[in-house]
């Protein structure tokens, strides 16, 4: 038998490897030189490379490099356009020949490699710049102006701007009409002229729709509320869709101007929707070292009688773990039906049945609202109707039954991102409710305010401030003269982490019951780590008094979220800081952040 030498033996091992490595397609790389030691402007021209994007791909084949590579002449100038360079050198070399000049049709043994090499020479400023027509109150980039940064991206913000603004004004078609650019190299700078085309004010038109099976087209006309015969406006076409998705039957929907002008100086809107399915089913779960284990389940139909109407029920079941065996619930059923009896304005119409059992009292309660929420922008809403309460309060001993009549009204201000992971923008609810008592219950006046504030750091947002105040009081009525759903109890995950559930209040012979006066505060520091990972710190203040006695408690922690598509999952552990309980370390767990 022949016996392989030992460089023959190498030799072999090397072919091996190399024919391996080309069948897992090991071959061909990207490489960029800037000669301009400029670590941002080499991240946007690696990051818009075609040929860097082929490489990288397990499905790329030397013809796809190749293209890649004579496409990227474009792209990268692009880039440099876009950051001010107009006097600009590119080589792209594909296995070191310029990759203009590589045959379409070149054969390679394996996929090549691709080296760019850019001069982006010195940056230009702006000369003159000039934009017209410009509708009153236009307001440009700052940075288009004599001696700003010369970047293609500030030319076409002005643009943008000046046309949005003649379209805000009711110039549909108003579209950039002529330019002119002149790079001056001597003085490196760059002067701009433009030209806007308004086109002729107009009218909203006709509606039409399109898409629509279960719902009745003109049920989407009204929803949509689109003011037929005033002054074109785009933000009337975006709060229209915006109207539509909002009522949870459309999957999406477009509101857009037609193409064509007509002859009496209108334009028509076209609808175009595509509905979301009729039911769904949910369900959710929570989990408090004192709050105790709570389970929730819903189902709604999206569109019940063909108009938008909206049918959900609801259950809660909650047992606590202090060791009160009871179980509270809560049944709720709403029915919403959209643009009733006026565009912009839905009819609500809710019944709730609930229980709830702790140590001092137990209170079955049932409730029944019909309300009319009128939404003014996407932003801010107002509710107001009738709310009629029957309860049963066992104090153990001693049973009251409170009836009430009154009528809430509650205002709604939210310009969060994200409603249950947000990192900018405020949340501010308030609900004034006067009511009349009979039975057992006084007379009053109950308030409560929610206000929410979130604030992110850094280029990536990873660190995020989120703020919650709660106030809240009874007026005209004390403890024991109305429901103890009026009345307010602090501790648990809604209040304070830390301290046992409900476990501050007015201190009485029967018990620990709820004060006419609230106020709870939380701050919350979040920081997002890789993989859908983040952690948070906490410290939670609650208040609750009335006219003879008034206390206040704290805890802190620490928490883990993850992120889903739903929203994170919640583990926090906390202790308290101040007051008086002994209980120690709490456990909460749940989706969504705490507020």
């Amino acid at each position: 038998m022949p016996i392989l030498k030992q460089n023959h033996l190498g030799f072999l091992g090397t072919l091996c490897v190399a024919l391996f490595a080309c069948q897992m397609g090991w071959a061909g790389e990207f490489s960029l030189v800037l000669a301009d030691e400029n670590e941002d402007l080499a991240t946007q021209i690696e990051n818009s490379s075609l040929a860097r994007a082929a490489l990288e791909r397990e499905d790329s084949d030397a013809t796809d490099v190749v293209a890649a590579a004579k496409a990227d002449y474009r792209r990268i100038l692009e880039v440099l356009y876009a950051n001010g360079y107009f006097d600009s050198e590119i080589s792209i070399k594909v296995n070191g020949e310029e990759a203009s000049t590589v045959s379409p049709f070149a054969e390679f043994s394996a996929l090549p490699d691709v080296a760019a090499e850019v001069f982006a020479g010195p940056a230009f400023t702006f000369g003159n710049t000039e934009i017209s027509p410009l509708a009153p109150n236009t307001k440009l980039p700052d940075e288009f102006r004599p001696g700003g940064p010369a970047r293609s991206s500030t030319i076409r913000a002005a643009v943008d701007r000046g046309v949005r603004a003649w379209r805000d004004a009711g110039y549909p078609r108003a579209a950039l009409a002529g330019q002119d650019l002149r790079a001056r190299h001597p003085d490196r700078e760059l002067d701009v002229t433009l030209g806007l085309e308004t086109g002729p004010k107009l009218r909203f038109g006709e509606l039409s729709v399109s898409g629509v099976s279960r719902i009745d087209a003109q049920r989407v006309l009204e929803i949509a509320a689109v003011p037929t015969g005033e002054v074109f406006s785009p933000k009337e076409l975006t709060d229209a869709q915006r109207r539509l998705v909002d009522t949870g039957v459309f999957r999406s929907a477009v509101v857009r101007e037609s193409a064509e002008n007509n002859p009496d100086g209108t334009v028509d809107v076209e609808i175009e929707v595509q509905e979301e399915r009729l039911r769904r089913l949910g369900f959710g779960a929570e989990y408090g070292t004192s709050d105790g284990i709570g389970v929730s389940a819903y189902w709604f139909h999206r569109n019940l009688l063909g108009g938008g109407e909206r049918l959900r029920f609801d259950a809660n079941l909650n047992q606590q773990l202090d060791g009160n065996e009871a179980l509270e619930y809560s049944l709720g059923v709403l029915f919403r039906r959209p643009a009733t009896p006026r565009p912009l304005t839905d009819l609500v119409l809710s019944m709730v049945a609930s229980r709830d059992d702790n140590n001092d009292f137990r209170e079955d309660q049932i409730s029944a609202e019909i309300l009319f929420d009128r939404t003014f922008t996407d932003a801010f809403s107002l509710a107001s109707g009738l709310r009629f309460t029957a309860t049963e309060t066992d104090f153990k001993p001693g049973v009251q039954n409170f009836v009430t009549l009154g009528v809430p009204l509650r205002a709604t201000y939210d310009v969060r991102d994200f409603e249950t992971n947000a990192k900018s923008g405020y949340y501010v609810q308030s609900e004034l409710f006067p009511f009349y008592g009979t039975k057992d219950a006084e007379s009053g006046v109950r308030f409560y305010l929610d206000t929410r504030f979130y604030q992110s750091f850094g280029e990536t947002e990873d660190l995020t401030f989120a703020v919650r105040g709660q106030l809240g009081s009874v007026f005209g009525a004390a403890s024991g003269e109305v429901p103890e759903s009026f009345l307010f109890l602090s501790g648990g995950s809604g209040t304070v982490r830390g301290q046992p559930y409900e476990s501050l209040g007015i201190e009485t012979p029967i018990g620990t019951l709820g004060g006419t006066e609230f106020a709870a505060a939380s701050l919350e520091v979040r920081y997002d780590l890789q993989n859908d990972f983040g952690v948070v710190g906490f410290f939670d203040f609650g208040y609750v008094g009335d006219e003879n006695q008034s206390g206040s408690h704290s805890g802190a922690g620490l928490g883990v979220r993850y992120n889903t598509p739903i929203g994170p999952l919640r583990l926090d552990v906390a202790a308290p800081v101040s007051g008086d309980t002994n209980d120690g370390v709490q456990l909460y767990f749940g989706i969504g952040q705490a507020f």
